[in-house]
């Protein structure tokens, strides 16, 4: 196998026209040089240099062989530098890609980790993927996302660091109510009408199952991935929904009226998880800390 040292010995020979000159400047000695010189040739079966007369004394001189090495030998160097840049610019979050799965719910809490994460990495590029947690959670573990938000509790193939804890919100229009009670139960909502999240997301399923906890099926209307939706639904007077109370405090009181469920009370829990045993990238460590420093105030 031929050693990239060789190669970087040869063509340095053949720029500085001297055994000596090249030993000075390769910081080696020169019957080093030639050793290595003749190893190379060894494993090319070619001569690579003209001999002196009568074979006594080794020219500097490329043979026409030795040039076509010699050219190709800086081919295959400057892939190596190009390479060897590129593995430091990687380590230096010079450039890369990361891949963050967001849930249909929580993309709006990590605008802060977007601003502050370019700001310290502009190199990197982000690759979103918005989804529900369960199909994040699945791209985790087949490696298409490098970290995305999973509902808590989350199993043990994932690490996590907390991102929210908000109680789930009763939404009427509020029109509806002559006089807002403090909280509602869950079981008081048996004959109304439900917009909830698309099926197959898991704040779908726990609201479901916590309704049939309470001895009723849901009458779900309307099915939405799109939170924006379901809050003008409600509006119109289409049915109720359950939305975290994150996004409820923005709402214009006038025209809503969010209420705190209890009996049982569910509360939305999310988390920037990322498979337990994955070996974390340079821009991977640098998204996780921006996210801890960030949820940590």
């Amino acid at each position: 196998m031929i050693d990239i040292k060789a190669l970087q010995c040869w063509v340095a020979l053949v720029q500085n026209h001297s055994f000596s000159a090249t030993a000075e400047k390769l910081a080696l000695s020169q019957p080093s040089v030639s050793k290595i010189i003749h190893t190379l040739e060894n494993e090319l079966n070619v001569a690579l240099l003209y001999k002196g007369e009568n074979g006594r004394k080794r020219l500097v001189q490329p043979t026409e062989i030795g040039q076509r090495v010699y050219d190709r030998s800086q081919q295959i160097l400057n892939q190596v530098n190009l390479l060897q840049q590129e593995v430091a610019d990687y380590r230096k979050l010079k450039s890369g890609t990361l891949r963050i799965g967001m849930s249909l719910l929580g993309s709006r809490l990590l605008t802060p980790v977007f601003f502050r994460f370019h700001q310290q990495c502009p190199d990197i590029e982000l690759a979103f993927i918005e989804s529900g947690t369960r199909d994040i959670e699945a791209a985790l573990l087949d490696n298409r996302l490098d970290a995305g938000q999973l509902l808590l509790p989350v199993s043990d193939e994932f690490n996590h660091i907390p991102l929210c804890d908000y109680p789930l919100m009763v939404l009427f229009p509020r029109k509806r109510l002559a006089n807002i009670p403090e909280s509602i139960s869950l079981r008081s909502l048996r004959d109304e009408s439900f917009i909830l999240f698309s099926r197959g997301f898991a704040l779908y399923e726990r609201i479901v199952n916590a309704c049939r906890d309470q001895g009723f099926e849901p009458n779900v209307v309307c099915c939405t991935s799109q939170w924006e939706l379901l809050r003008d639904m409600v509006e119109k007077e289409i049915g109720i929904a359950l939305l975290p109370r994150y996004y409820t405090d923005d709402f214009d009181s006038k025209v809503f009226a969010a209420v705190p469920l209890t009996d049982p009370a569910i509360n939305w829990r999310l988390s920037m998880a990322w498979p337990r045993h994955k070996k974390l990238t340079p821009a991977l460590k640098a998204w996780l800390n921006v996210v801890r420093q960030e949820f940590a105030q």
